[in-house]
């Protein structure tokens, strides 16, 4: 938590800044955190660089309410954090910049990612925890994915009484678990995906703290996020979580009470997800297809690692006494090829492939890193593109999808 506070304010904040609006920020808090607002520089850099001094050595003394602010204001001051922020505020029909806009003035430079955050953390804080609600979805780096084992799966969750035996049996899962007595579900429906976001406590943590210069122990329960994301057209569910157990669980749970059966995901546990043939087929002649007319204009190998592992009939995994990872600002087997002429790709197995795929958002190329790890596993620290860059996955055949004929055969 302390380095999300000294993150926050860095030297690029500090010197731009409206001080008027951190100081209504951090008014509350002023003796706590052993600031004089008034005895500050009166030079403008001096004092922006005391203020920035201070953050440097900010930690777990800072007041917990103040804690909580940063964190969440930092949590959406990047590019995906705004675009939350301006897409619920235009729904809701506010401008959370108006206050700050200047008449006549090329006054854009200054509503970065960060000044947005702030300004609606202090002004329209309902549109900031839906932002914040929304932007939950995006913190988990890789997600469990599985899928029904019929297709036209409807939730109903929309029922009487279904959420809150979800909710309840999620509680109680999160109860047992960690002793955590506070669980709060969330429910959202975006266009065509159902997304639930649960808070709830985690395993306690046990720190040593500075207490009024002597040392003493903090023990706490942090809260912390898992997601669910179900897409009833395909009848596929991600679900984010910082326990893979916990993961596996939530889909059940999903299973039980949103759909009606508990066991309807646990055949695709079993199946691949994700495949690494096609490379290992093609070899230094892979190349992504991509749509002429799509959003997705490159995708480039950046990495792959490769080995002598094998699968023994048993289905266990034979370790390989060596391994190679190579890197390539392209094509990492057409490099491969260059550098170990020796290895053919037909001899080894492919472990992971990381992909760098460059989209173009509102005239902006942005590049999304993507780690495909078989049989059942992607990851991406940007998630805002997910389903663009899984369907891309889907079009190259690395990522399948399980069909009618496989769906009716599980159901069997």
């Amino acid at each position: 938590m302390a380095k999300r506070i000294r993150n926050f304010i860095d030297r690029a904040f500090s010197r731009t800044v409206d001080l008027q609006m951190l100081h209504r920020l951090l008014s509350p808090y002023l003796g706590q955190i052993g600031l004089d607002w008034d005895t500050l520089p009166t030079d403008d850099a001096k004092r922006r660089e005391a203020i920035f001094n201070l953050f440097a050595k900010a930690d777990l003394r800072f007041p917990a309410p103040l804690q909580f602010a940063l964190y969440n204001i930092s949590t959406l001051s990047t590019d995906a954090g705004a675009r939350f922020i301006q897409e619920i505020a235009s729904e809701m029909g506010v401008d959370v910049l108006a206050a700050h806009r200047i008449n006549g003035a090329p006054d854009d430079l200054r509503f970065t990612p960060r000044f947005m955050a702030l300004a609606t953390w202090l002004d329209h804080r309902v549109v900031f925890d839906k932002a914040l609600s929304a932007a939950a979805f995006l913190a988990h780096t890789t997600k469990l994915e599985r899928d029904a084992d019929r297709e036209d799966v409807e939730p109903r969750h929309h029922e009487q009484g279904v959420q809150d035996a979800f909710a309840e049996a999620v509680h109680k899962h999160f109860l047992g678990r960690y002793n955590g007595r506070y669980c709060d579900v969330r429910w959202f429906e975006d266009e065509d995906l159902l997304r639930v976001l649960i808070l709830h406590g985690s395993k306690p943590e046990t720190k040593n703290v500075d207490q009024g210069g002597a040392e003493d122990t903090l023990k706490f329960r942090e809260i912390v996020q898992s997601t669910i994301e179900f897409d009833p057209r395909q009848g596929s569910i991600a679900v984010g979580s910082k326990s893979a157990t916990d993961a596996k669980t939530l889909v059940k749970l999903f299973g039980e009470h949103i759909l009606g059966d508990k066991e309807i995901f646990e055949a695709s546990a079993k199946e691949q997800l994700y495949t690494l043939e096609p490379l290992q087929r093609q070899g230094a002649s892979f190349r992504f297809h991509l749509d002429d007319s799509g959003d997705i204009t490159h995708v480039s190998l950046r990495e792959v690692r490769v080995d002598e592992a094998q699968v023994t009939k048993t289905g266990r995994l034979k370790r390989s006494p060596w391994f190679l990872t190579l890197g390539d600002t392209d094509n990492a087997l057409k490099r491969l090829k260059v550098v170990a002429p020796e290895i053919e790709i037909d001899d080894v197995r492919i472990v992971h492939a990381k992909i760098d795929v460059t989209i173009e958002v509102d005239g902006t190329e942005t590049v999304v890193p993507v780690t495909i790890r078989p049989p059942r596993t992607v990851s991406m620290r940007d998630h805002s593109h997910e389903r663009l860059i899984l369907e891309m996955l889907e079009d190259n055949d690395i990522r399948k999808r399980r069909r009618t004929d496989q769906a009716a055969a599980a159901a069997e």
